[in-house]
């Protein structure tokens, strides 16, 4: 009897343990990635907090932890040292990086064209005027330091000798700067052009319309990642895939979070945003091989190293779905 009481009572201690374990073993089977993006409103920030609260990246065992880092030369940096496990940056830094030894891919595609507008004080309202005036940008060599180049080339204007090109900081900083009148222009993203415009600036050239295919921002992984947690890189990306869906398919949604990320009340710069964003942001995430040669050709213009090159040697899509 004393021994059947016995047996009895391990049993009930060894369920009690095995109930207050359950919790643990369950939250520890969630892998946690931290995801680097360089604009804390940005279409993968928004997108993977939608694809959080809709369970996507809990089926996929993934917690992800969007951590904002202004510039892509930063981001890299952090990317390579690690403090990072992928990053969503612009294929401009990302070709820098890897001529400097940099060992990573891109594996996704997130804005496969340029969704940006150049921004000036409100008293320019000519190319002409912006001869001699400061430009802001976030780093030399990232996305932003691309796409002021392009824009002079439309302008015409030299961005070595016209313009005073100088480091300021993320969007948000710019075009803080810009209102300060501290610079003379910027390039911004969309919600911002829409709130800059609201404020009084003037839209000197507007990127979306002239539909240019660029790889604005990709998806990274350090070669150490592909290679060793090959596993984990394909539930992130199948996460992904299963995000792109629902950020455009539940348009309301997106449209509310991209408010809460923008600080905003304003419904009509967050639907502004998410419609030129669902432009860019690719069905199948895959990256722009197009805007990735734009990118590197770019480059091969001051960087020797890269005239040899590939955009195939930048790209390894074998982890999407």
């Amino acid at each position: 009897m004393q021994k059947a009481h016995t047996i009895h009572s391990c049993r009930a201690t060894l369920s009690i343990f095995l109930f207050l374990l359950w919790p643990i073993r369950s939250s520890a089977q969630l892998t946690t990635l931290r995801v680097g993006t360089n604009s804390p409103a940005s279409t993968e920030a928004v997108l993977f907090s939608v694809a959080k609260d809709a369970g996507i990246l809990k089926q996929s065992q993934l917690d992800v932890e969007v951590i904002f880092i202004a510039g892509g030369t930063l981001s890299m940096q952090a990317l390579i040292g690690k403090s990072l496990d992928f990053l969503c940056t612009g294929g401009t830094p990302f070709i820098v990086a890897y001529l400097e030894g940099a060992q990573g891919k891109i594996i996704g595609g997130v804005n496969n064209r340029l969704p940006y507008g150049f921004i000036t004080r409100a008293s320019i309202t000519t190319t002409a005027q912006l001869k001699g005036k400061r430009i802001g940008i976030s780093r030399f060599g990232s996305t932003d330091d691309f796409a002021v180049k392009l824009a002079l080339a439309q302008f015409g204007l030299n961005p070595k000798t016209d313009v005073n090109i100088t480091q300021v900081g993320g969007a948000a900083t710019r075009l803080t700067a810009l209102q300060a009148g501290s610079i003379d222009a910027a390039v911004l993203t969309l919600g911002l052009v829409q709130i800059a415009q609201k404020s009084g600036l003037n839209l000197l050239l507007d990127f979306i319309e002239k539909d240019i295919e660029y790889q604005q921002v990709a998806i990274i992984g350090r070669d150490d990642i592909l290679k060793n947690r090959g596993d984990v890189v394909h539930r992130f990306m199948k996460a992904y895939l299963d995000g792109i869906r629902h950020y455009k398919t539940q348009k309301e949604v997106a449209i509310r979070k991209i408010m809460q990320f923008l600080r905003t009340n304003d419904r009509q710069i967050a639907e502004f945003d998410y419609t030129q964003r669902v432009r860019a942001l690719p069905d199948d995430g895959k990256p722009t091989i197009k805007g990735m040669q734009l990118a590197l050709d770019d480059i091969a213009r001051d960087n020797p190293k890269a005239k040899s090159l590939t955009v195939q040697q930048l790209i390894d899509l074998s982890f999407i779905p």
